[in-house]
């Protein structure tokens, strides 16, 4: 199921927009060594964007890590995004997931597209909040965004097709739910092969990336939401903390009474179920 919802424009930032950072193709790094540039990312403070928009893009997976580290250490999470715009991208989303790990519930896959410029102060990874903190950034972003999209896979999917699959499914459909205006993608950790626009699948994307960030945010948001709906009808496995994880008190209740209709059986800490418990048919 693909939810889409476009929000209303935010309002841009003077100041910001194309040509901010000059164009990747000023610097040409092509012809270092990867030692070359790991001294020469080491030896600044801050790197150049036009540096860091090359190194990005490099064949070279230990290239484009050491850009990403540094990208990290930056810690701007609205100028690490602006990098990806250096060759004259406007419209840039973020993709994450939230419920990959866990035993019961849907897997919740969001995308956030920002315009240039926007900046919505205090984004980070949805795992470094509070439930409040994240819930008033949700509101903010939603409202400040140019579009979000939001993808549930219930289980019965994620135990018919596999966790990973059901990822990239989520993932793909959340991206295509932002609009035609999309020119460029990044996900956290994984890149999405056949996406009609350029993807990088970047490790701790939502702690580097703002829009990365808020769709994380958003991810988390929406399940959580889930989460406490299921709680209502199925109290005795404590939804309501653990959200679904794989927590003490969860597996003592999978151990007490069984699993419910909405765990995933394709996992191995997950008993099997009574036929008719299950969401699909034999």
């Amino acid at each position: 199921m693909v939810a889409t919802k476009p929000f209303r424009q935010a309002r841009v930032i003077e100041g910001s927009g194309d040509g901010l950072w000059g164009a990747a193709g000023d610097v040409d790094t092509m012809g270092m060594s990867v030692r070359e540039v790991r001294a020469l990312l080491a030896s600044e403070r801050k790197p150049d964007p036009g540096l860091l928009a090359s190194l990005a893009r490099d064949p070279r997976v230990t290239v484009r890590r050491l850009a990403y580290s540094a990208l990290r250490r930056g810690g701007d999470l609205t100028f690490n995004e602006e990098v990806f715009r250096c060759s004259g991208i406007r419209f840039l989303a973020g993709a994450d997931e939230a419920g990959r790990g866990a035993l019961a519930g849907p897997l919740v896959a969001a995308a956030v597209m920002f315009d240039p410029g926007v900046v919505v102060e205090g984004v980070d990874d949805s795992k470094a909040l509070t439930p409040e903190v994240r819930e008033e950034l949700y509101r903010e972003i939603v409202t400040r965004a140019r579009s979000v999209s939001v993808v549930f896979i219930g289980p019965g999917m994620i135990d018919r097709w596999g966790l990973q699959r059901a990822n990239l499914k989520a993932l793909g459909d959340a991206v295509a739910g932002v609009g035609s205006r999309c020119e460029c993608v990044i996900c956290d950790h994984f890149s999405l092969k056949g996406c009609a626009v350029p993807t990088f699948g970047i490790p701790k994307a939502d702690a580097t990336f703002q829009s990365v960030a808020a769709a994380s945010i958003v991810a988390k948001v929406e399940r959580d939401r889930v989460m406490m709906s299921l709680h209502r009808f199925f109290p005795c496995y404590g939804f309501e903390s653990n959200k679904g994880y794989g927590t003490e008190e969860h597996r003592c209740a999978l151990a007490a009474h069984g699993p419910s209709r909405f765990h995933r059986f394709s996992f191995r800490c997950v008993p099997e179920g009574d036929e008719d418990e299950r969401l699909w048919g034999p």
